[in-house]
């Protein structure tokens, strides 16, 4: 009670003061301190007039003071007015050049205004100075770095942090983030194989080994890790959520249920954890409980799309396709720019014989992820069976464009062009994927046994064996 009453009566005090201030028509000197604080105080309600009046008001008497400019920077930044702002700061920084204080908020004020490499700029100016806490100016140089996606910058900043500050988590996190984003894996694990050598109990340097395993297909070595994370902290959920993914990748199911549902004693279930254990059930063929976890998903959080396309994907494999088709509608409709998504769709819709909408499907998928070669093939096979070869050849053509000598829809052009009768480019093409793989031209036997009626080609294949 008698903290809430010294406030109370601080506060009806600066009240007072602020309205003494601002009726005084006579030139009343008042300490720049004063100016300031009732300024503060109004500021931190947000009360950005009466801050301003006050400011001002102290401006008349103490023209030059940085702080009570600064106190007007602010409001105006925080009305708008970010280039008057910016310009008051600079100008300040202009006549005080050698405190450091002025040259950070300066530095702030810019980051604060999305001018991210000008605030870096600054605050590698002010790490020329003695700072006290030059940790910080490092970390705030490494967001500004993230922002614009400079992570090699980033991550240089980053190892001067660690350097002052070996046991801080958050800068240990960001490295982890830096690294991924540079795939970086393999220096990665060399760090913080290194590091743990000497901070064996770091849970997040464990968690991060642990990551950089599974980028690299390494899912033993990645669960061993994050089992050394939950050792040395066995209340941070994301090393669970990591060793269940592992154990996805290693299609070991019952093991990764087994590690998501020990999460649910640490934190309250999450949709997308719902969804990894429906889609664990999905894959050991367990289709009622693949069903129930999805739709826990998605009462949790109705946008998420992934659980709309697992009900879809297990509808069609439950043999109600026709079903299946408005759950991954849904799915797409909440991810649209996923391109599995479209993949499975485009799949669906050929499956059921609707090949116009097939088309369009395809045709997405190829936009969204031109590196598909299985999209590729798939859509211009739709388009085969159609009979519709020139169009077939006309997209395995595209595809070739988008992944140069690509064997595989190499073999498959060629296939079109022994359809349409066009045996010269079908040997020059043939030419061309025999010498990049030999071995693989039994797919176009496969695709196309009719060749076998061609001697001109089977001349050509045992030519180049």
């Amino acid at each position: 009670m008698e903290e809430q009453f010294d406030s109370e009566k601080q506060r009806v005090e600066l009240v007072s003061k602020a309205e003494n201030m601002l009726n005084e028509e006579n030139a009343v000197f008042h300490d720049v301190e004063e100016f300031e604080q009732v300024a503060e105080y109004f500021l931190e309600d947000l009360q950005l007039e009466q801050t301003l009046a006050i400011a001002n008001k102290g401006l008349d008497q103490y023209p030059n003071s940085p702080s009570l400019l600064m106190i007007v920077c602010e409001c105006d930044f925080l009305k708008g007015n970010k280039t008057k702002a910016l310009r008051t700061m600079k100008n300040i920084v202009e006549v005080h050049p050698y405190n450091v204080d002025y040259l950070l908020e300066y530095a702030n004020l810019n980051a604060r205004s999305g001018k991210s490499i000008e605030a870096i700029e600054i605050y590698e100016r002010a790490l020329k100075f003695e700072l006290e806490d030059k940790e910080s100016v490092l970390m705030d140089i490494v967001f500004e770095c993230q922002r614009i996606q400079d992570f090699q910058k980033a991550l240089d900043y980053l190892h001067l942090a660690i350097e002052i500050s070996p046991e801080n988590e958050m800068i240990l996190f960001e490295m982890g983030i830096s690294y991924g984003e540079l795939n970086l894996e393999k220096e990665a694990i060399k760090f913080f194989k290194k590091y743990l050598d000497y901070n064996p109990y770091s849970y997040v340097a464990w968690f991060n080994l642990g990551s950089m395993y599974a980028k690299l297909g390494k899912n033993k070595k990645a669960v061993f890790a994050y089992d050394y994370s939950i050792v040395t902290n066995k209340h941070f959920p994301a090393s669970y959520y990591g060793k269940a993914n592992a154990y996805i990748q290693l299609t070991e199911y019952k093991k990764a249920i087994k590690v998501l549902n020990s999460t649910f004693v640490l934190e309250q279930p999450h949709s997308f954890v719902y969804c990894m254990i429906g889609e664990c059930h999905e894959k050991l063929e367990d289709y009622s409980k693949a069903l129930t976890f999805y739709e826990k998903s998605i009462e949790l959080d109705n946008e998420f799309a992934d659980a709309w396309m697992g009900i879809g994907v297990v509808k069609d494999l439950t043999n109600k396709s026709q079903d299946a088709v408005k759950y991954m509608e849904k799915g797409i409709e909440k991810d649209p720019s996923n391109s599995e998504f479209w993949y499975l769709y485009a799949e669906l819709l050929s499956k059921l014989g609707l090949s116009d909408d097939a088309k369009l499907a395809f045709s997405k998928v190829t936009e969204l992820d031109p590196n598909n070669t299985d999209a590729w093939l798939d859509y211009s096979n739709l388009l085969f069976e159609n009979k519709l070869v020139n169009e077939a050849t006309s997209i395995i053509e595209k595809g070739l464009k988008e992944n140069n000598n690509n064997e595989d829809l190499r073999y498959r052009l060629v296939a079109y062009l022994l359809q349409k009768g066009d045996i010269e480019n079908a040997k020059k093409n043939l030419k061309l994927a025999l010498k990049e793989n030999y071995e693989a031209h039994k797919q176009l036997l496969e695709f196309y046994p009719d060749i076998n009626k061609l001697n001109e080609i089977l001349e050509l294949i045992n030519k180049h064996k």
